[in-house]
């Protein structure tokens, strides 16, 4: 139970972008925007306007965005409320993860752990790994799932699985014949990368420069801020791109991109269950049932 364009619209505020958001409701981009215009038509106000290449909610969009929040809130109490009355209540499982465990991990988890707990209902919201710590930290979720290094002493990280950052190019590149290419090799190439502000984005930097690369100087294609995106524009030959691997299993399985294999360097990150380090109360059972479950999970690994 709840608002459809309020839950699209606060999507958009807190992953400060309308492809992201409506990659993590599963529509197009262009149908995220409509949705979030006709709410700005309704009230007759503008709730956003871009800054850079962010979206940004107005004053009165920053206003609005927290009343839709506690709107949603109160829909979530609703319906635990009449479920409860009949006695069909589950237990609720609050989650908040980034966008590559969100589409690629998690979908293999969620399928067997629903199977093993019929009785535990699961709200999942995708967004930043920042905006994921802040809602652990107001409890509006129980755990997170990033993809990037917690620093924050009041809360704790698990390792869940690991991620490889790999180089991909099109089909027919000129590089995609060779067994392994070198970092001179890449600096005439275009390069497709994550828009800045995320964890990718800065692992990639970190890695270009100490391979020798200033990132600054590259040739710099696009900046977008989806990984199917990215894989897609390479497939389309317009550059190429790092990318989790999971997010080029299918692509590499069918052939469309090919892996560059840099001589003597690898990139690879992890993935972190997160949680409070101290609760003031006991974990909901829901959680604990699902921390469990994952410490013993064994995921596929794409290759």
């Amino acid at each position: 139970m709840e608002d459809h364009r309020l839950k699209s619209y606060c999507l958009v505020v807190e992953t400060k972008s309308f492809s992201r958001a409506a990659q993590s409701k599963h529509m197009t981009q262009s149908a995220m925007s409509r949705l979030v215009k006709t709410l700005e038509t309704e009230l007759g106000l503008k709730l956003l306007h871009r800054s850079g290449k962010n979206v940004v909610p107005t004053p009165e969009g920053r206003t609005f965005y927290e009343r839709a929040k506690k709107i949603l809130e109160e829909y979530t109490k609703i319906e635990q409320d009449l479920l409860a009355a009949t006695g069909e209540a589950k237990a609720l499982l609050r989650l908040g993860a980034t966008i590559i465990p969100a589409l690629y991990l998690l979908p293999q988890v969620m399928y067997n752990f629903v199977k093993a707990q019929a009785g535990i209902r699961i709200d999942l919201s995708v967004s930043r790994t920042d905006n994921v710590l802040r809602d652990l930290r107001d409890k509006k979720i129980d755990l997170g799932i990033i993809d990037e290094i917690v620093t924050d002493q009041g809360v704790s990280a698990e390792v869940i699985t690991e991620d490889e950052i790999v180089l991909i190019a099109p089909e027919n590149h000129h590089l995609a014949k060779k067994k392994t290419v070198t970092v001179q090799n890449l600096s005439s190439e275009t390069f497709i990368l994550p828009e800045r502000g995320g964890g990718s984005r800065e692992q990639i930097d970190v890695f270009l420069h100490e391979a020798g690369l200033d990132a600054r100087r590259l040739k710099i294609g696009m900046t977008l801020g989806s990984p199917d995106l990215i894989v897609q524009m390479v497939q389309a030959g317009l550059g190429i791109a790092f990318a989790s691997k999971w997010s080029v299993f299918k692509s590499m399985k069918e052939g469309t991109v090919k892996q560059l294999r840099l001589t003597g360097k690898t990139m690879t990150r992890r993935f972190y269950l997160v949680g409070m380090a101290i609760n003031d109360g006991a974990m909901p059972d829901a959680a604990t049932t699902f921390r469990e479950f994952l410490k013993h999970y064994r995921f596929f690994v794409p290759f």
